[in-house]
């Protein structure tokens, strides 16, 4: 065989070995491998919900989610169904995980694709104490009734707001009124880990008798935990009643 028949055979067996390596292969990631697990935000405190982000491989459907906890460690699996149609990954969802107790908590998670483990992954990240400035936006309103009393009128002030999760506990109220000012303290317990994620609802209503005339102020805290987490103040006024004898005695009816 000549130079020239030998080069060029060895070319064609270079193509063919080339043409055989260039084939698409499939992808070596297993379906529900883990790529990236986080949690937002980044220093969650005790004022407020985190939620856990995760990305795994291949195009899929989240289906369910389980956690359970033990102490400070949340095991949770997730749970997903593969896509009938053609797609790219990877696949991202985020998990709720509520408001957590003060402290390190780790995470065990564990992902399954058509229940067959396709990876796990760790990490933890600290909790830390809300601070004492109003930090969580947990009243909705404040209003009064009727709205425009009179001095004959027993005032009813309502209150109405909503925590992120349930298992928020009302403790302590303490109400006064100090001349045209009216306060109402609601103190409250946050919730043992593991609480339903559903935000709940809350409403609160307390009356006083304004047996003067004139702008009234009233001023609603919340306390979570003993920090004063959110608060919302509203002035009214308070019109003598047209009935009502304006000279002495005054009416200190309650």
């Amino acid at each position: 065989m000549g130079r020239s028949h030998i080069m060029a055979a060895a070319l064609i067996a270079a193509i063919a070995v080339t043409s055989v390596y260039s084939l698409s292969l499939p992808s070596l990631s297993r379906k529900g491998a883990i790529d990236s697990a986080t949690v937002e935000p980044t220093s969650p405190t005790t004022a407020g919900p985190v939620t856990l982000h995760v990305s795994v491989a291949g195009p899929l459907l989240l289906d369910r989610f389980d956690i359970r906890q033990i102490g400070k460690t949340l095991t949770i699996r997730v749970y997903w169904k593969e896509l009938s149609e053609a797609g790219a990954g990877p696949t991202e969802e985020t998990i709720p995980l509520g408001i957590l107790s003060e402290g390190r908590h780790r995470v065990l998670l564990q992902s399954y694709c058509e229940n067959r483990l396709g990876g796990t992954a760790q990490l933890s990240f600290e909790v830390t104490a809300a601070s004492s400035s109003g930090v969580l936006e947990t009243l909705d309103d404040v209003w009064v009734t009727p709205a425009d009393p009179t001095t004959s009128d027993f005032a009813t002030v309502h209150v109405s707001g909503h925590w992120p999760t349930a298992g928020f506990a009302r403790t302590v109220t303490l109400t006064r009124l100090n001349g045209h000012t009216f306060n109402a303290d609601l103190y409250w317990t946050s919730p043992e880990d593991g609480a339903a994620y559903v935000v709940t609802p809350y409403d609160y209503e307390a009356g006083f008798r304004p047996v003067f005339a004139g702008t009234y102020a009233v001023q609603v805290r919340i306390f979570l935990d003993g920090v004063l987490v959110d608060s919302a103040s509203l002035n009214f006024d308070v019109i003598p009643d047209a009935d009502e004898d304006t000279g002495w005695p005054w009416n200190f009816a309650f």
